[in-house]
């Protein structure tokens, strides 16, 4: 088996192992492919073989400025880890957003996520409520309150009054009025239309008085 050598390329300067029987040969450096004949050898070649010196500039002009290194390549270089786990705060955080939450807090104020009914809430853009649009909004609400008084006074009217203006009338039409059947019935009619417009008043005037406002749509 032969023996291994050293040679030295004249270019490079690289050592490359070889076997003896190269010696005297023409080979090629595997590092810069530059050719030569195999000599043996361990030492490196001379300063001017293996680098060349940098050429000077021309008399007259200044020597090009080395650019300046990059500030951030200092700070790529401080932080060797850059994915390397920094915080270990262990507070609970939003399921959505990932932001931070106080203890015991359902939704989050950054997202509006509820943890419990697992949903967002969203904003929405409405139309501020002017004089007209809440008197608008008011409106059924005091007819049905002008309904329901006078339906009041009405049926006090006709309870005191029907029978002294059908007195003495031979009428069929007018003595109908005075009739207990129809009293009756004039009261029960009287009663529906108090319920209703009761109940729609006191909701619309008392319960739900605000005009609710209006999404906008563009």
């Amino acid at each position: 088996m032969a023996t291994p050598i050293l040679l030295v390329c004249p270019e490079c300067g690289k050592q490359i192992k070889a076997p003896e029987n190269v010696l005297g040969k023409k080979v090629r450096c595997k590092f810069c492919q530059a050719a030569f004949v195999a000599k043996k050898g361990t030492d490196k070649p001379s300063s001017v073989t293996a680098k060349k010196p940098a050429a000077k500039p021309p008399a007259g002009k200044p020597a090009p400025a080395k650019p300046a290194k990059p500030a951030h390549d200092d700070e790529e270089e401080e932080d060797a880890n850059p994915y390397g786990m920094v915080d270990t705060s262990l507070s609970a955080r939003c399921p959505d957003c990932a932001n931070e939450m106080d203890e015991g807090a359902i939704i989050c104020l950054v997202c509006g996520y509820n943890t419990q009914t697992r949903e967002r809430y969203q904003t929405l853009k409405t139309f501020g409520n002017t004089g007209f649009d809440k008197f608008v909004w008011l409106l059924p609400g005091i007819v049905c309150a002008l309904v329901l008084f006078a339906t009041i006074g009405f049926d006090i009217w006709y309870l005191m009054k029907i029978g002294d203006m059908t007195e003495g009338s031979d009428a069929f039409y007018v003595y109908m009025w005075a009739h207990h059947g129809i009293k009756t019935w004039v009261i029960i009619i009287s009663l529906f239309i108090i319920f209703f417009t009761g109940r729609f008043a006191i909701k619309r005037l008392i319960i739900n008085y605000a005009r609710p406002e209006v999404e906008k749509t563009k």
